[in-house]
């Protein structure tokens, strides 16, 4: 049975950063061609079958574990390649959409197969069960939804997950390496031996598997080990730790120190004081 429920929508749910405008599924997709594209994003989950998606010059195959984001006002159409097509979806607007499928990657209309289409499929129903309702909190719980499923997606796309955990196994002996010495002074040329890479593509790496440059992480390793010596031994001064967690200026430290954790060193060292 086909399923479509528009949202009544209120000042409040309209000024939520995400929110639903409509949900529901077809068991037989009919075929769709909107010159002028859609207003909100959405998102059409595949069930069954096999249809074609053409946007923005490209034509992709979308099938079953597979989903369909399209993106506002962008020219699109898509029909059954093998029946039933069948799919569900939700339309979403709110000014965090296009922030948090940039996060995962999503910067256009596209095709994406997921690593878990099962758990994909059980938020849609979700989701389609909330905008049913007859619930006067409806918006806020599909909103609720909405953002969970969105804040998923990064770990739900197969292609970049598959590739972010390659970049991640790449990088394991330079991660062992700054853990047992982020104390000793490193360079960006000694992290990249033990990776057996150069400098450039070292950072590369990081980049693509942690969003940070090697340094950034190592000084991240060197905060932890700071934070460990001033619960473990309370007795030391700010710039006797500075020293031990690797750092050869204590000014510097605190700065990084702040940065990272919102505080400065000696805030945080009273606050763990028993």
């Amino acid at each position: 049975m086909d399923i479509i429920h528009f949202c009544h929508l209120s000042e409040s749910d309209r000024r939520l950063p995400v929110y639903l405008t409509s949900a529901g599924q077809w068991n037989h997709q009919e075929p769709v061609h909107r010159p002028d594209g859609f207003a909100s994003y959405q998102w059409l989950m595949i069930l069954s079958g096999e249809g074609a998606l053409y946007t923005d010059d490209s034509v992709y195959s979308a099938k079953a574990g597979q989903a369909i984001c399209l993106f506002p006002d962008v020219p699109h159409r898509y029909h059954a390649l093998q029946e039933p097509w069948k799919l569900m979806f939700i339309s979403l607007e709110g000014s965090l959409c296009g922030p948090l499928l940039a996060q995962a990657g999503i910067t256009k209309s596209g095709v994406y197969t997921m690593l878990d289409p099962d758990k994909m499929q059980a938020v849609f129903s979700s989701i389609i069960e909330s905008a049913g309702s007859n619930d006067s909190h409806a918006g806020v719980e599909c909103s609720k939804l909405l953002y969970a499923l969105l804040l998923d997606i990064p770990m739900q796309i197969q292609a970049k997950q598959h590739t972010r955990h390659q970049h991640f196994e790449r990088l394991q002996p330079v991660i062992r390496y700054i853990k047992e010495y982020c104390q000793h002074p490193l360079t960006l040329d000694l992290l990249a031996e033990q990776a057996g890479v150069t400098p450039q593509y070292l950072c590369l790496l990081f980049k693509k598997a942690f969003n940070l440059r090697p340094m950034e992480y190592v000084n991240r390793e060197r905060i932890l080990l700071s934070k460990e010596l001033m619960v473990l031994e309370p007795q030391l001064k700010i710039q006797e730790i500075a020293g031990m967690a690797g750092f050869e200026h204590t000014s510097y430290f605190c700065t990084v120190f702040k940065r990272l954790e919102g505080v400065s060193p000696e805030t945080f060292k009273k606050s763990q004081s028993y």
